[in-house]
């Protein structure tokens, strides 16, 4: 997906609320706004969002003096997953269909997210989301492969929600024993985007196999892939795509093994989807 106009206006404000989780002073905060409103200018609209993210966010970043901008809010949106789990637990065990309950404490858990037009509160999200339908939902199509399946790449999003993905990854290993399973970080530190240092202190590498995407764009850019992880994803059986970023730069992949599942947080994913703000979606990658 490209960059829209809207999308330039969404940057910005990212660039803004930078200055705000910072707390930032007005000179430093004007500072970054100016930096940021030169980059953006010159943002070519072949970029996908996450490829100008990736762009925009290192000059801030050295501004700041920061490369992890949100290292304390990924621990902090950490600790607030941790206290919704039991909740997320009881909702696969109570299910009749867990494997389905699985993926919706999943995207459900795809409401952290600070580079969205919307703010959420995770814990009113996860707990009124368990039951509501899809949008678009192409998740029994999904599981009719996983069952097939030998192995499945997950493309991990934001940090916080990648504890619900491994629960998720958790009942898929007691439903399919057999199943080798890879989850994909980013490479470096974007945003609030979960890497190898949040995914391994979470214990994700006890249920599946972590791999350094190398990618240092908020979702998924082929390009900018390692060769193991590209090597990984042209072999793989099934891929289950988390987040507006990886479908950002996954959504014209024509391909039949690949699923995106996110909650779709802004007007210009909306339009290319044609759902609303708000909405869940599980799409098969050759439905859109």
């Amino acid at each position: 997906m490209r960059l829209r106009p809207d999308c330039l206006v969404c940057l910005f404000n990212q660039a803004l609320r930078v200055t705000k989780v910072l707390k930032c002073d007005e000179g430093c905060a004007k500072e970054v706004l100016d930096r940021s409103a030169l980059e953006i200018a010159n943002f070519d609209f072949s970029l996908t969002p996450p490829e100008a993210a990736a762009i925009l966010y290192p000059k801030i970043s050295q501004l700041l003096h920061k490369e992890d901008l949100y290292k304390e809010v990924k621990i902090e949106s950490t600790q607030k997953a941790k206290a919704l789990l039991t909740f997320a637990k009881e909702q696969i065990r109570n299910s009749s269909d867990p494997l389905d309950a699985a993926l919706r404490a999943s995207v459900v858990g795809n409401v952290i997210d600070f580079a969205t037009q919307y703010a959420f509160d995770l814990e009113e999200e996860i707990k009124k989301r368990f039951h509501i339908p899809f949008a678009i939902d192409h998740k029994r199509i999904f599981l009719q492969k996983l069952k097939k399946a030998s192995s499945l790449v997950v493309l991990g999003d934001n940090a916080g929600e990648h504890l619900f993905d491994k629960i998720m990854i958790e009942i898929f290993k007691e439903h399919f024993g057999n199943l080798k399973i890879y989850y994909f970080v980013r490479g470096r530190p974007i945003i609030n985007d979960v890497t190898i240092d949040e995914a391994l202190k979470a214990g994700l590498d006890t249920v599946c196999e972590v791999v350094d995407s190398g990618v240092d764009t908020p979702g998924f850019c082929m390009e900018r892939a390692s060769d193991e992880a590209k090597e990984i994803f042209k072999n793989v059986d099934l891929i289950l795509s988390k987040g507006m970023g990886n479908f950002e730069c996954l959504d014209n992949v024509q391909d039949l093994r690949l699923f995106f599942l996110f909650k779709i947080k802004c007007d210009v994913v909306a339009n290319r989807v044609g759902k609303s703000v708000g909405d869940l979606v599980c799409i098969q990658g050759n439905a859109i």
